[in-house]
């Protein structure tokens, strides 16, 4: 009877997805030491040892490999080492975290974790923009490189030796998060073939990479409890959100939190990016308030507030009442998250047919992002785009 009971389940599971896991933060981050078991939504049967599939595969050079190039692209045709194959019931998740061969199996898990994320917000398939010459990604998990790199056909992930300790890339979901980024902007605008001089398509290109990682890392449960549990719900107030970026391990909320304006930034690409990636952020943080005040939450009397302006007797007695009602009502706060999180992650992902990466600026892919936003989440956009000094009062 149990060894039927097991086959129906095995059998029932392999419908579902293949099980993984993925460090929504570094190991070495406190914390996060611990991975979390996810589902991927394709099947076993359709993923080979490597692990490999009709849209991208790992090889892990056996000998140390140079970073791909204008005049080197994949595919690699060096020794490797052998491909990593899956536990016996052909799912990933009995295998060492700790281990040389999960180095591959953790960025091919993350990679496919993002592409399920995107292409629920577009609606369809991500195609790569690079699938006439190369149908699969080549993923490469481990160089003797202090980068990571996306690009024509593949993803390739150094290492860190900040302090003397490797840390490699590819057990940094937030760097293949971002990198893949990259890969789906190009996939869906289209490769830029004569940016003009005024265009901002790089820094629209960063600021939208570190979007995606943002929203990405948003879609592990353990990281919305554990930021909810450390902020005590407290993500609608700056001054409580600005404090606990400044020392949280969570990359992506550092990167986000900001208040810079483009007045105040330089052309540097990645500096350029940032009142962007503050806008989008402010977004979701003040649609998240706005679901609380919906549950009944959250203070109404912050609708009309600007939250960046509060005095501090203010935040005190908002922040007591927010954590007082996190305690009694908790699920109500991780579900406005979650509301947030995906009225934002629509909109970016609807905007980019709609965006000319040889002309585009800051302010039309703005635009073409509000314009794709409903409701609530077009009002709040737009006022912090406005507040960035992205687009102009309308």
């Amino acid at each position: 009877m149990e060894l039927r009971q097991n086959a129906t389940l095995e059998r029932v599971e392999s419908r579902l997805g293949t099980r993984f896991w993925i460090f929504p933060q570094p190991p070495f981050i406190p914390g996060y030491e611990q991975p979390d078991r996810v589902w991927l939504s394709i099947l076993p049967d359709e993923i080979g040892d490597g692990p490999s599939d009709i849209s991208m595969y790992v090889v892990d050079p056996l000998f140390d490999k140079q970073p791909y190039g204008l005049s080197r692209l994949p595919p690699f045709d060096g020794a490797t080492r052998p491909p990593t194959m899956p536990g016996p019931d052909r799912h990933f998740d009995s295998l060492d975290p700790r281990s040389r061969s999960y180095l591959g199996v953790h960025a091919y898990a993350c990679v496919h974790f993002v592409i399920d994320i995107w292409r629920s917000y577009l609606g369809r398939p991500v195609r790569w923009f690079f699938d006439q010459t190369y149908p699969r990604l080549e993923i490469v998990p481990f160089l003797e490189w202090s980068n990571a790199q996306a690009g024509y056909g593949f993803l390739e992930l150094g290492c860190s030796r900040a302090g003397g300790v490797e840390r490699p890339f590819a057990l940094n979901f937030d760097t293949i998060a971002h990198e893949i980024g990259h890969l789906i902007s190009l996939s869906e605008t289209g490769v830029p073939t004569g940016i003009t001089r005024e265009a901002d398509y790089f820094p629209f290109a960063e600021a939208f990479s570190d979007i995606v990682s943002l929203i990405s890392f948003l879609h592990f449960d353990s990281a919305i409890d554990r930021l909810l549990r450390r902020t005590r719900g407290n993500l609608l107030l700056y001054n409580e959100l600005s404090r606990f970026a400044e020392t949280s391990p969570e990359t992506q909320i550092r990167l986000a939190t900001n208040f810079r304006r483009m007045s105040e930034v330089t052309r540097e690409v990645h500096d350029r990016s940032l009142p962007f990636v503050g806008a989008v952020f402010d977004s979701i943080v003040e649609l998240y308030h706005r679901q609380l005040v919906a549950n009944g939450c959250a203070d109404k009397r912050l609708l009309n507030i600007d939250l960046r302006d509060l005095a501090q007797d203010e935040f005190d007695r908002f922040r007591q009442l927010t954590e007082e009602a996190f305690r009694q009502r908790p699920l109500f706060f991780k579900l406005a998250l979650i509301t947030a999180r995906d009225s934002v992650g629509r909109a970016l992902a609807a905007s980019l047919r709609n965006l000319d990466p040889n002309t585009m600026q800051l302010d039309q892919a703005a635009s073409a992002i509000i314009s794709a936003a409903d409701g609530a989440a077009a009002e709040q956009l737009e006022e912090n785009f406005v507040w960035r000094e992205i687009i102009g009062s309308r």
